[in-house]
């Protein structure tokens, strides 16, 4: 998490001295695709720190409901047979035996165990896709070796989401895994809309961030220089 908050605007600083004049001739500096390249970073590190921050948040609540047995009702009760309430409700010390851990999670607490398992998988891949457009950018001068660099990243993001589907236990892989969550977000979201405005307002800022996000790709605004290009002053030299 600290590497993603001091790593997360490096690409929006004016470039190194060094660079700018090569910059300049190579025409980086007025480049939309660049401007993408570096905005795309900005968002993916962003969405990163987003999702693990969440993903943190959803773990320890649900450690917290376990530890004092607060809730072991599924939120998706509308899919689980009736007598299901009744066995679960009497608790993790009740006579009701469960096959295995993810069994008990899947039957109390799914919405939690889809969140965390796709929000942390999202993030670290988030984080790795933005880290592979970064080592295309730094080493932006040696066009072979970047693309040496980004290409390594990425083989490894999509070998980790090979190894995902391919050893999944529940929901069938990545996509459907997605899926599920989308269903569980929707209904936890229903769920709780007489409760007060948050849930709306929730869904709301997560319309209004694709919207910009979408907005800001077409035609992203930060410049790529500092404006104060000036050389600096020199120091007075001194008389001994």
């Amino acid at each position: 998490m600290s590497i993603i908050m001091k790593e997360m605007f490096q690409l929006q600083q004016s470039p190194a001295p060094s660079m700018r004049k090569w910059d300049r001739d190579n025409g980086i500096d007025r480049s939309k695709n660049w401007r993408i390249l570096r905005y795309s970073y900005l968002l993916l590190m962003i969405l990163a720190f987003s999702l693990e921050t969440f993903t943190i948040f959803v773990a320890t609540q649900v450690l917290t409901q376990l530890a004092t047995a607060q809730r072991v009702v599924p939120l998706n009760s509308l899919e689980v047979d009736p007598e299901h309430a009744e066995k679960a409700a009497r608790g993790l010390f009740g006579k009701k035996n469960h096959d295995s851990m993810i069994d008990f999670l899947l039957k109390n607490f799914e919405f939690e165990y889809a969140t965390c398992r796709l929000y942390f998988v999202t993030g670290l891949l988030s984080f790795a896709v933005a880290t592979s457009l970064r080592v295309r950018y730094a080493l932006r001068k040696y066009s072979d070796l970047s693309m040496s660099g980004m290409c390594c990243l990425l083989t490894v993001i999509c070998g980790m989401l090979t190894y995902t589907n391919a050893t999944t236990i529940t929901y069938g892989g990545y996509v459907n895994l997605l899926k599920r969550q989308l269903q569980l977000s929707i209904k936890f979201l229903q769920a709780r809309v007489k409760s007060g405005p948050l849930s709306v307002v929730t869904l709301i800022l997560g319309c209004v961030t694709l919207v910009f996000a979408i907005m800001g790709a077409v035609s992203p605004e930060f410049d790529y220089f500092e404006e104060d290009d000036e050389p600096a002053p020199q120091q007075p030299k001194r008389r001994w």
